[in-house]
């Protein structure tokens, strides 16, 4: 087993495994949520481990994710009893653990939670960092940071997800390897060891939210290809995913750092043949108009100006406030390649 520990007290330990070992349960006093997807998929194992434990099992999708939801899981955990002696446990992917992390640190004024990340982006972004929202006009625009006591990942479940959900992981560990170093980009360019990959991957978010808690500066490199990724998840364009909107969106991030700094054109060529080899789309077939950049003025990121992270090189992006007249000169541009 591999543990990435933080001296941080408000960081959380993360446990990597390559089997589901639902005896760390040691505790009586457990309330167990999880995704129905996952409960389909591992049936067999639910139906004989958790019998003994409270359960309610949520449906899959963002559309969930929005505070009629969290109405109907407040009402429930008040209807059987649970109160702040228990620990309640997250099976799912990124949308549950966003949910029920926002319910865990309102209810009774914080109760305790732990997250099973069930696929890639769970495992390797969401689940790590403490961030937990709900859609509200807008995507995450009612929420909170708070942490679960524990995150334990087990690897060996990537490998029953669909292609996309695959997909829509590896597009933010490309992420890390932009905006951490070289040495990790070239690692993932070769190899294809997702022990050690996950494990870095973790590493790096963890490494980064210990520098800059509550996102007053640093920690928003991390938003690299997010800012366009949800101007097109707010305006609810269909076909595109969340990892398909990020790729995109580093690769528009490139576009527009190379006419602020002097890029690298092997990087940049190394990077593009990284998304082709793993078969990513990487078409842009979006015109954006004024009515879907005002949807961005919604995003967490939009301080009078929006906020930008660009990349000077691999390793080292940095945050420029770009005018909207100008990003839209910039999108048109683009669209026009």
């Amino acid at each position: 087993m591999k543990i990435i520990k933080t001296k941080k007290k408000f960081l959380t330990n993360i446990y990597i495994n390559s089997y589901f070992n639902i005896n760390i349960f040691k505790k009586n006093n457990i309330f167990i949520i999880i995704d129905y997807n996952i409960y389909i998929l591992l049936f067999s194992i639910f139906k004989k481990k958790i019998k003994k434990f409270k359960f309610v099992i949520i449906p899959f999708g963002e559309k969930y994710k929005n505070i009629n939801t969290l109405k109907i899981i407040w009402k429930y955990m008040i209807k059987k009893n649970i109160n702040k002696n228990f620990l309640i446990t997250i099976f799912g992917g990124g949308v549950l653990g966003d949910i029920i992390g926002f319910v865990c640190s309102s209810y009774f004024r914080g109760i305790s939670f732990s997250i099973f990340p069930t696929t890639l982006l769970s495992q390797i972004d969401s689940s790590i960092g403490g961030k937990n929202a709900v859609n509200f006009f807008s995507k995450n625009s009612i929420g909170i940071i708070n942490n679960p006591i524990y995150i334990y990942i087990n690897y060996n479940i990537i490998f029953f997800m669909k292609k996309n959900e695959f997909f829509d992981g590896y597009s933010e560990i490309i992420k890390y390897s932009i905006i951490n170093n070289k040495k990790f980009f070239f690692y993932i360019y070769k190899k294809k060891n997702i022990k050690k990959i996950i494990s870095r991957s973790c590493y790096i978010k963890s490494k980064i939210i210990s520098q800059d808690y509550y996102e007053f500066n640093y920690r928003s490199i991390l938003n690299l290809g997010h800012t366009y990724a949800h101007c097109i998840e707010n305006n609810k364009i269909i076909n595109f995913s969340h990892g398909k909107s990020v790729t995109i969106g580093i690769i528009f991030c490139y576009f527009l750092s190379s006419y602020y700094y002097k890029l690298n054109l092997n990087i940049l060529k190394k990077n593009i043949f990284l998304f082709l080899k793993l078969n990513f789309f990487i078409k842009n077939s979006l015109f954006f108009s004024k009515k879907m950049i005002n949807k961005i003025i919604l995003d967490k990121k939009f301080n009078n100006k929006i906020n930008f992270i660009l990349i000077k090189n691999i390793g080292n992006c940095v945050k420029k406030n770009i005018k909207k007249n100008h990003l839209l000169f910039f999108l048109k541009k683009f669209y026009e390649i």
